[in-house]
């Protein structure tokens, strides 16, 4: 595929570089990353680490004691912003993925975006969605980034569930392009539960 010709292409990634330029927004105004520091290690994760954004979520995990008060020192100043219409906790310490989860509701220039931070044990040894961060940098190009964004947006449009690591998985490991091919590859390769993936390196 030529982007240069693909006229496609090219405004699925302008679409999501605007996506991206409203997360870094977000971001700024909020300060997860940084207020987090004061109790474990922060990093961003999913979509929005990835270029990937479609629609307007943000997922943070935090590596640290597992202390509830921790997030809850944050939220009480988070939730005084009157763009910050809903604030939520999420004990998960008894699941699979044990840890402690906050996420906010914040209006952005009249879009509802929704920021996950999920407090994990600092040895917590399941899959870590910042561990797949730098692998899916390294596995993405325009052309596979843009066929993710074209299935993502008509999953999405048609009002279909799905996970984003197996639409990840589709395109990346199985070259599907289409929401037809997905649906076939679904029914063979589709997760659930925590999965343990890593893309090969782009060539």
């Amino acid at each position: 595929m030529n982007l240069a010709e693909d006229g496609d292409a090219c405004r699925l990634l302008q679409r999501q570089a605007s996506r991206q330029e409203a997360a870094r927004q977000v971001l700024d105004v909020l300060q997860p990353l940084k207020r987090w520091q004061r109790f474990g290690e922060p990093r961003l994760c999913g979509a929005a680490a990835y270029g990937l954004l479609v629609v307007p979520d943000i997922d943070i995990e935090i590596y640290g004691d597992l202390r509830v008060e921790s997030g809850f020192a944050l939220l009480a100043a988070w939730a005084k912003d009157p763009a910050v219409r809903r604030a939520l906790f999420i004990n998960a310490v008894g699941e699979a993925d044990a840890g402690l989860g906050w996420e906010l509701r914040y209006h952005h220039q009249g879009v509802p975006w929704t920021v996950q931070m999920w407090l994990l044990a600092g040895d917590y040894d399941g899959p870590r969605s910042a561990d797949l961060v730098g692998p899916m940098r390294s596995a993405l190009d325009d052309v596979t980034r843009a066929a993710i964004l074209r299935l993502k947006e008509a999953l999405v449009e048609r009002g279909a569930a799905y996970r984003s690591i197996d639409v990840y998985r589709a395109v990346l490991d199985h070259g599907v392009e289409s929401v037809e091919e997905y649906d076939r590859w679904c029914r063979s390769y589709s997760s659930t539960g925590l999965i343990n993936w890593r893309p090969a390196p782009s060539r």
